[in-house]
């Protein structure tokens, strides 16, 4: 019994000590973590936890007479940037809503009308938050149907929520719509009774999502046969018999759409009741009260499409080559990339509708059988007034190669309002032209203005300028630069796309007996001729900003693919780029076959690449056509040149102070800034580098930290209206004023840096981040996002422009598990003159001036301003250019945007965590300099000191970085001479603090566990 007893105890004593061993190990890593994790994610962690910085030591620096606060908000308390950030949001929605159609005038309406809001998303609106509709509604002194809103918002309608689209950043997708059916709504008694003596507004909702695209198929989301060959985009059964009960029992219904994509419309004309239709994307915290004073009439809708609205958006030619394309090795496995074709070339939206459009009337280029108003609802740059405006005196004039476009725009109608003035220009389509596979649209946008409010009689003169260099074209076939054609070209002001084709052609002689939708106006048109008399081939061929000589730097891309050409349309046509492989679509392809059942069924296509390809997508070349033997640097660590960062604040980007500043980082801040700078950038001791905190979003800067409760959240301004709404208004002033509001924000949440403006393409309406990006037309997206950059650098903060480049789809982007990326394939027209040319004019967009402290020479300083680039920060993408990731892409980062276009500044990846072919080595040789990671794990690099291609290209990618962090204001509240990193640093406290309890808990179990067997002495 008492040998029971020993045993029994020794058991216990052996598990109290394996307990007591895991806790030790758990502790242990604690402490790991700690030191491993805290430092690079310094500015997160003490943004979570509160923590103040210990502040910038001015002890031994000057600042007698010095202004240390180098950048300033325009606002000095947080209430009153709130009251102009409120403003604004109201003032963007109200100039961005487009009013699409009021064939009867029934809009605006009186107050004292009650509206019944229909479908469960009038109670979830995309991109509303301070102010539901009906709150919205009633403040502008309408009624809204009670026992409607309640139906949705809290009874039996509540349950029937939309789906969420993407799931978890592309894991999964839910595009389900679940509208509650009309049979419930007529099983409720009363419900449909309440809408009598109601004006009926129907709202229509689709949502994205980061990394999934809109399905062009519901197959995967409803198990109605009718229903699963329609695309996302148009209305399903459910919808459907509601609006028709909606058209057969009321004379006056609204389609209220919220959608960041031109969605389908082609039904509408099937309820003839549908008399207005009103386009209100994302609204932010304020816009739908903008919203209710448009049905009120005391906003005039003022805003303009972005988009084309296409009758059939799966028949425009960028739609026959979007969605989910999987590589098969050439013995029949799949492999784990994926493809797209842009084998429509330049003719992305308007470009290919109205361009068609032309040559169909002119009887040229074999256009088939196509029909214009078959094909388009809605042309680009299009929207409609509650009064009417009378344009007269059109004149251009050239100054150099400065065009100068005016016209009168009188308010002939009976309300204030604000009319946009569009021009668009027309090259002429040559024999060089069609020789060498060079396209031209037959409009493209040159520049728009619009005017203030104008009162009913009143007259105002609009200016448009736009430089020559835009009726360039680029020919990469033969002369692989830069041309421009000889011959005429015609210069419109127009109301939208379409419209400017019919002026065009007016003045060619032809009519409405030729085909025309509509006669143009030829008064509106007028015609310039270059002096070159042949076609010029060296005038563009060097970068006008930098003197760059411009070659081709794409080919690689190319992909060998027939593209689409005017020459021929109906022979070019897209054909999908792959074949209809065995395997269910899980990413929404549209229906392309039938199941074992012979149901239609979508499927994913595929296509053979050989092994070559196969290496090429495996392989982390950069395209870097330096060889790494022939690099001669030698390696310095750890200089002690007595320099911090802020004495390079103000010098030129090749200032040489900044070797000797470099000299003195250590292979460890290499490593750091390398590959840990996800969300802002760690403190660098070695150089004085304060931490940068680095946030997001679109629609205006978001910080995390810790409540006073100790619960996790998310701070936030102001949610603004999305960047669709913002483009809509055609309005530059409203744009620069966003980027100084969100500048302004940056102060009072604790923020340096911004990953935005976002500014791809809208290739198709079915992207899953339409509603971050701006339009399907490249020059009014820079334009937009070129006054965004301003404002925002004028406030000291710097901006990561996003995503660089062609990345204009999300399915397959690669940063989810078993994705690689998607390897995107285009001639370099397109790449050019579509993808690539907002962010030039981002890029481009200017300087801003800066204020530095100035070494006086004589012991003291003085305040001093220098100017430096709008742009500092750009992000790349995780898409593929051929088959070289975009941002591990020499050709792109090195030749295009450093060199070509003479970029200066920090270049991050898009998020690298879960990116894992992002290589780092890859990444800065080609040019580029942090990915955007917080974990050890998401490094997948460990920078070699002793490796001169680690060394040479770190160096450039860390000065990148330096660079823009000290002409940021990041650098406030010091000048040379101050102590910007303390020596203990708040969050090393948090390190310190882990440590010792981690530590002192680790000693408590070792020393319990050595008196457990400790034996006990005997006693008498």
């Amino acid at each position: 019994m008492a040998q029971e007893k020993k045993n029994g105890k020794q058991t216990v004593k052996i598990i109290k000590t394996a307990v007591s061993g895991v806790l030790c190990v758990v502790l242990a890593g604690g402490i790991v973590a700690a030191n491993v994790l805290i430092p690079p994610n310094a500015s997160s962690v003490q943004s979570v936890l509160n923590l103040k910085d210990a502040g910038i030591d001015n002890s031994e620096a000057k600042t007698e007479g010095v202004d240390m606060e180098y950048s300033k908000p325009k606002f000095d308390t947080l209430d009153a940037l709130m009251e102009d950030e409120i403003a604004l949001n109201r003032q963007i929605a109200g100039e961005g809503i487009v009013l699409l159609k009021n064939d009867a005038n029934k809009m605006p309406y009186s107050t004292g009308t009650t509206f019944s809001f229909v479908s469960h998303s009038s109670v979830a609106y995309i991109g509303g938050a301070k102010g539901d509709l009906k709150t919205a509604f009633e403040a502008s002194g309408f009624g809204v149907n009670e026992t409607l809103w309640n139906f949705y918002s809290e009874g039996n309608g509540k349950d029937y929520v939309r789906g969420v689209g993407s799931v978890s950043y592309g894991d999964d997708e839910d595009f389900s719509i679940n509208e509650c059916p009309l049979s419930v709504m007529q099983s409720e008694e009363g419900l449909l009774d309440s809408m009598k003596g109601t004006v009926p507004v129907f709202v229509f909702s689709r949502i994205v999502g980061e990394g999934r695209d809109m399905p062009r198929s519901m197959y995967n989301h409803t198990d109605v046969p009718e229903d699963q060959s329609k695309t996302y985009l148009e209305p399903n059964s459910d919808e459907l018999a509601i609006l028709q009960y909606l058209n057969d029992n009321f004379d006056d219904v609204v389609l209220l759409l919220n959608s960041g994509a031109a969605v389908d419309l082609s039904w509408v004309s099937q309820f003839p009741n549908i008399h207005t239709v009103i386009s209100a994307p994302s609204m932010g915290d304020y816009g739908l009260y903008s919203l209710a004073e448009i049905f009120a009439g005391n906003i005039n809708p003022s805003g303009r499409t972005v988009d084309t609205y296409e009758a059939d958006p799966l028949s425009s030619p960028a739609a026959q080559n979007f969605g989910d394309f999987s590589y098969y090795t050439e013995d029949g496995e799949q492999t784990k990339y994926n493809y797209v074709s842009y084998k429509e070339g330049i003719y992305v939206g308007y470009r290919y509708y109205e361009t068609r459009y032309e040559d169909t009337v002119l009887g040229q280029g074999n256009p088939g059988d196509y029909s214009y108003t078959d094909s388009v609802i809605y042309p680009f740059g299009y929207g409609l007034s509650y009064t009417t405006f009378e344009w007269s005196n059109y004149k251009t004039s050239w100054d150099g190669t400065t065009c100068t476009v005016t016209v009168d725009v009188k308010n002939t109608g009976s309300r204030a309002g604000k009319d946009v003035v569009e021009v668009f220009a027309q090259s002429p389509y040559t024999d060089y032209d069609k020789a060498n596979n060079i396209e031209k649209a037959s409009v493209e946008l040159v520049g728009y203005g619009k005017t203030s409010e104008l009162a009913p009689g009143a007259s105002e003169t609009v200016t448009v300028t736009f430089d020559q260099e835009q009726l360039k074209s680029y020919d990469y076939t033969t002369a692989k630069t830069y041309i421009l054609d000889a011959g005429d070209y015609y210069i419109t002001a127009a109301k939208n796309a379409h419209d400017a084709v019919n002026n065009i052609l007016a003045v060619k002689g032809k009519t409405v007996e030729d085909g025309m939708t509509a006669e143009g106006n030829p008064a509106l048109v007028a015609t310039y001729t270059p002096s070159n008399g042949t076609v010029d081939t060296t005038t563009y061929a060097n970068d006008t900003t930098t003197g760059v000589a411009i070659t081709n730097l794409f080919d690689d891309a190319n992909g060998g693919l027939q593209y689409l050409s005017r020459q021929d349309w109906v022979g070019t046509w897209p054909t999908t780029d792959g074949e209809v492989s065995d395997q269910i679509s899980t990413w929404g392809n549209p229906i392309n076959g039938t199941d074992a059942n012979g149901q239609p069924a979508s499927y994913t296509y595929y296509k053979t690449l050989t092994a070559e390809e196969l290496a090429k997508l495996d392989s982390f070349d950069s395209l870097n056509p330096t060889d790494p033997a022939t690099l001669t640097d030698t390696p310095v660590y750890g200089a002690e040149n007595g320099l911090g960062l802020i004495d390079l604040r103000g010098l030129s980007y090749d200032d040489p102070k900044w070797n000797q500043l470099l000299d003195q980082l250590t292979p460890d801040d290499y490593q750091t800034l390398i590959t840990q700078s996800g969300y802002g950038t760690a403190a660098i001791k070695s150089v004085d580098k304060p931490a940068a905190t680095d946030r997001d979003a679109a629609t205006g800067l978001i910080n995390y930290g810790i409540d006073e409760s100790g619960n996790f959240t998310f701070s936030q301004n102001i949610n603004h209206a999305g960047v669709v709404v913002l483009a809509q208004t055609y309005n530059d002033e409203l744009a620069l004023h966003f980027g100084e509001n969100i500048g302004d924000e940056s102060y009072y949440l604790d923020v340096d840096g911004w990953y935005a403006p976002a500014m791809n393409t809208h290739r198709t309406p079915f992207s899953g981040r339409n509603a971050e990006y701006y339009s399907e037309d490249p020059f009014l997206a820079g334009s937009m996002a070129a006054q965004e950059v301003r404002g925002v650098a004028s406030r000291g903060m710097y901006v990561f422009v996003k995503h660089f480049a062609i990345n204009d789809q999300e399915n397959h982007r690669g940063d989810r598990d078993g994705q690689y990326s998607l390897a995107t394939f285009l001639n370099e027209q397109a790449a050019r003159e579509i993808y690539l040319e907002p962010f030039e004019m981002a890029v481009k967009s200017g300087t801003v001036d800066m204020s530095y402290a100035q070494d006086n020479g004589d012991g003291t300083y003085s305040n001093a301003t220098t100017q430096i680039p709008a742009c500092t920060g750009v992000m790349t993408s995780f898409n593929r250019i051929g088959y070289t990731w975009a941002g591990g892409n020499y050709n792109l980062i090195t030749g295009l945007l450093r060199n070509e276009w003479g970029f200066h500044g920090f270049v991050i990846t898009d998020n690298a965590n879960t990116g894992v072919f992002m290589d780092a080595g890859q990444m800065i040789q080609a040019g580029a300099d942090g990915k955007l990671t917080n974990l050890p794990t998401g490094a997948r690099y460990t920078f070699d000191k002793d490796n001169i291609s680690d060394y040479h290209y770190g160096r450039e990618a860390a000065h990148n970085i330096l660079y823009t962090i000290a002409n940021s204001k990041v650098m406030n509240g010091g000048m040379p001479g101050s102590d910007y990193v303390a020596a203990v640093e708040p969050y090393q406290t948090v390190i310190y603090a882990v440590d010792a309890v981690c530590g002192v808990l680790i000693l408590i179990l070792v020393v319990l566990t050595v008196l457990r067997f400790r034996k006990k002495k005997q006693t008498a």
